[in-house]
């Protein structure tokens, strides 16, 4: 049975027993009061007629019964709870009465008793042929106090019963009525409750819940929720794990009394969604996080932040980067060898042996002396890769590429992955300006210098220039001068900075060319920023 059925049906059955119990006592206390008022008024009424002077005259001289006989009926029609009015004599026998038929009909000797034996009225006298209900007999005495008649004031049985059908068919009405509102009500409130399921059963709305729960358990992503109060209502394993928190402390509390550097909670004043915003976790573990709010129709009940872990991803990243690069410099190797061994070629077939032998010298002496350098001054084997690729992409491309005879780097201050993003991308960047120059004299000078306190890498290039107006936003994502979809790796270049915290400097002036500076302490490999980046 749906759970729309069993509200419905629960809050019937709840409304019928209330309404049958309110009903029936109600019903049974108005008929009641309704009873109590009629032998009032019947008791009021045999008590004013039996003290008349026209009954008691009449009574006393048996003369002026066509009078009482027109009065009793007047009283008949003018006393609307009343059916029936006779006048008897002291023997109970009826003598006046607007129904002629009624005249010699006597009274129960209880009755006459009673009231002989110095009763002023007698409920309810026994008398089956006047069919009454209800009825009250009030006694007539003369001056001396002795019975000289008696007045008897009844409703018929079919009166009464009128009145107790009509009393109960209005409490059904309403009943009914009470019955159809709540019957209505149940069924719109039944409504609300499914739709606030989300059209689910109970038992598959938990089901569900169960599941989704397990799937946002076994992601690798962190998912942390705060309601509008700012109070965290959510936290999976994997956030727990990024942020460093203890997951059954953190729900239900306020999110800066677990996060202090948090700023997810701005989300509910803008209501704007953020993505890839980076920030630090209480152990230092670096963090990518999107932020978008929880809407409740147009309100914003809360606000949902996925963590992803950046430094895996920054890992990853790095170590393709290396790969990537030294299949660039195979790439390379092979283009210019195979156009070499054209030339090689060439000389031999034209019976050039001689000069073919010292091209093959020549060129292995140079390739020997450029990837020596690079080989003594860099021990790191992914940066001397990268470096020994860049040199020989660069020869294709017409550029002079150099490498400053006092380099030096062996991994002591930075992580050769973070080395290989940095000077990657600045070199990279510098062939792209070179390659689209009209320049003739196109050339790169790479410098890494590892001293005692630090670490120092140059990249200048004699290209066009930066023009002034992108300074300011040099190292913005997607800003660059190479179209759309470009952009990415001077901003790859600062984050990697502002992780080691080191420092970068620019110097570039229009026509001459532009140099990169990066500078790296000590002591600061591994280190995180202290603030969030927002």
């Amino acid at each position: 049975m749906s759970i729309r059925r069993q509200l419905v049906d629960l809050s019937m059955s709840i409304v019928m027993v209330a309404i049958l119990l309110s009903t029936g006592v109600t019903l049974a206390l108005t008929l009641r009061e309704e009873y109590r008022h009629m032998e009032e008024s019947l008791t009021d009424l045999s008590m004013l007629l039996s003290r008349t002077p026209v009954v008691r005259s009449a009574l006393e001289s048996a003369e002026g019964g066509e009078d009482l006989d027109g009065f009793l009926q007047e009283m008949e029609e003018d006393v609307a709870s009343v059916d029936l009015v006779v006048v008897a004599d002291a023997n109970g026998r009826v003598c006046y009465a607007p129904d002629e038929s009624l005249v010699g009909l006597s009274f129960s000797q209880e009755a006459v008793d009673a009231l002989q034996n110095g009763e002023e009225i007698c409920l309810r006298p026994a008398n089956p042929a006047l069919d009454t209900q209800q009825g009250i007999c009030a006694a007539v005495r003369d001056k001396e106090g002795r019975l000289i008649g008696m007045v008897f004031s009844g409703i018929y049985r079919r009166s009464v019963t009128r009145l107790v059908l009509g009393t109960v068919a209005q409490f059904v009405g309403v009943a009914l009525a009470v019955g159809i509102i709540a019957g209505i009500m149940s069924v719109r409130r039944s409504k609300r409750i499914k739709q606030s399921l989300l059209g689910h059963e109970p038992d598959a709305f938990a089901r569900l819940f169960l599941q989704r729960q397990d799937i946002l358990e076994a992601l690798e992503e962190g998912i942390l929720a705060i309601d509008r109060d700012s109070r965290v209502i959510y936290l999976n394993a994997a956030a727990a794990r990024m942020l460093s928190l203890d997951r059954e402390s953190a729900v239900g509390q306020a999110l800066h009394d677990i996060y202090p550097r948090s700023t997810l909670d701005r989300i509910l004043k803008t209501g704007q969604p953020e993505y890839n915003v980076s920030l630090e976790s209480l152990k230092h573990v670096r963090v990518l996080s999107d932020r978008v709010p929880i809407r409740e129709g147009k309100e914003i009940a809360g606000a949902v932040g996925i963590f992803r872990n950046r430094t895996e991803v920054t890992r990853l990243a790095e170590d393709l980067t290396g790969v990537r690069h030294m299949v660039d410099a195979m790439r390379a190797y092979t283009h210019e060898f195979m156009n070499k061994l054209h030339v090689i070629l060439g000389l031999l077939q034209l019976g050039e042996i001689r000069q073919a032998q010292e091209y093959i010298m020549d060129t292995s002496r140079i390739q020997q002396e450029a990837v020596g350098r690079i080989a003594r001054c860099i021990k790191e084997p992914s940066v001397a890769a990268l470096l020994v690729g860049k040199a020989s992409h660069c020869a294709e491309l017409g550029i002079r590429f150099t490498l400053d005879g006092t380099s030096r780097f062996t991994a002591a201050t930075l992580p050769p992955e973070a080395c290989v993003t940095l000077l990657g991308n600045l070199i990279e960047n510098a062939a792209d300006c070179l390659n689209q120059s009209p320049r003739s004299a196109k050339e790169i000078t790479v410098a890494v210098r590892e001293e005692e306190d630090g670490l120092w890498l140059c990249v200048e290039d004699t290209g066009p220039g930066i023009a002034p107006d992108l300074r300011g936003k040099l190292f913005q994502p997607g800003v660059s001068t190479k179209g759309s979809g470009r952009g990415t790796g001077l901003s790859l270049v600062r984050e990697v900075v502002e992780a080691y915290r080191g420092e970068i400097r620019v110097e570039s002036e229009p026509g001459m060319g532009t140099s990169f500076f990066l500078s790296f302490r000590r002591g600061t490999e591994g280190a995180q920023s202290e603030e969030e980046e927002t």
